[in-house]
């Protein structure tokens, strides 16, 4: 059993029934007039980005009206509230009777659970084509980790990849965690033009570029799909944070296929 103190009101800590606090803690800081940034402990962890999202779903399902926007990262929520129907510390004390009222599914266990759950419905396949004839970096990138391009193909898309963040251009979206053989600082030397559908990988990540845009990360292929749609002023992404991802291997043959179909 545990029991949930509410320290103040812009923090929200998990202690054991002893009374031992764990590393487990949620503060809330006002940020502008009408957003407030609620954080928790800075690292890339599945089971604490659930709960994040959870504590997302049940702020916008309970404050209704008073809610503009919600947007998830790594281990913050920025919560974008009306200020004419709430005050910031007003928020800040329904936020933190939310988490005190759900703490049961705020429990935030020591590591990760090892089967990676969506709380987005099923996983997206993205079908990719790892290519060695555009002179990218799967080449380097199985020199590096010491093992055949093969074995960094089958143990790339072997992974599942929960997507934690939404960033740097429309439709990018952070995915992890990539295996740890695979793992790779970023480029010294970044490229000025990453082709549009370029799958990459940096550090714990794995990412597919939406559009062409300078990059820094080790391409090692390419999706013909895209990775956003934009259509009667309505913007959605293909991945969107806390869905699950799976990549497949394809040739270049079905990639242009897949490629001219979305075409026609």
């Amino acid at each position: 059993m545990r029991k949930v103190s509410v320290n103040n009101m812009s923090s929200y800590q998990e202690s054991d029934t002893n009374g031992a606090e764990n590393s487990t803690q949620l503060t809330i800081e006002v940020v502008a007039e009408n957003a407030l940034l609620l954080s928790w402990q800075a690292k890339i962890s599945l089971t604490q980005h659930n709960k994040i999202i959870t504590l997302q779903a049940m702020i916008v399902q309970q404050l209704g009206e008073l809610i503009i926007e919600t947007v998830a990262s790594y281990h913050c929520l920025m919560v974008y509230f009306s200020p004419q129907l709430s005050t910031s510390t007003q928020m800040i004390d329904k936020i933190n009777s939310i988490a005190k009222n759900h703490h049961a599914s705020l429990e935030i266990d020591k590591g990760d659970t090892p089967k990676v759950k969506s709380l987005h419905g099923d996983c997206i396949k993205i079908p990719v084509y790892y290519d060695t004839e555009q002179e990218w970096d799967l080449a380097d990138v199985a020199k590096r980790c010491n093992m055949s391009m093969d074995d960094v193909i089958k143990q790339h898309s072997a992974e599942t990849y929960h997507g934690y963040a939404l960033g740097f251009t429309p439709g990018f979206c952070y995915l992890a965690s990539l295996p740890e053989s695979l793992h790779l600082p970023r480029k010294s030397s970044p490229r000025l033009k990453v082709p549009q559908g370029a799958i990459a990988i940096a550090e714990q990540q794995s990412a597919i570029y939406p559009i062409e845009s300078p990059g820094g990360w080790h391409i090692i292929g390419q999706t013909p799909l895209p990775m956003y749609e934009s259509k009667n002023g309505q913007f959605n992404t293909t991945i969107n944070v806390g869905q699950n991802v799976q990549f497949y291997a394809i040739t270049k043959a079905e990639f242009i296929a897949i490629q001219q179909g979305l075409q026609t």
